[in-house]
């Protein structure tokens, strides 16, 4: 029970980090398409989506693992 409840707070701090992270890239793709910010703008953009992207994963690998979100193993008994 505690690998499934550890395992669901991962996924959670998954859907969060992809909503902090992807959600303020598009929308900064949006202004750099309206012509709102220069185009350079878009290697921060990149970034932020390879980071968040990173991060993402690293969660899903420990949601499927049933690790918790700020735990290296899993926890005994």
């Amino acid at each position: 029970m505690r690998r499934l409840f550890d395992g669901f707070q991962s996924l959670i701090a998954a859907v969060i980090t992809a909503g902090v992270g992807f959600v303020p890239a598009w929308y900064a793709h949006q202004a750099i398409a309206a012509d709102l910010g220069p185009v350079w703008v878009y290697a921060s953009v990149a970034a932020l989506i390879v980071v968040s992207g990173i991060m993402v994963l690293a969660f899903l690998r420990k949601a499927g693992q049933g690790i918790g979100p700020l735990r290296e193993r899993r926890r005994r008994g």
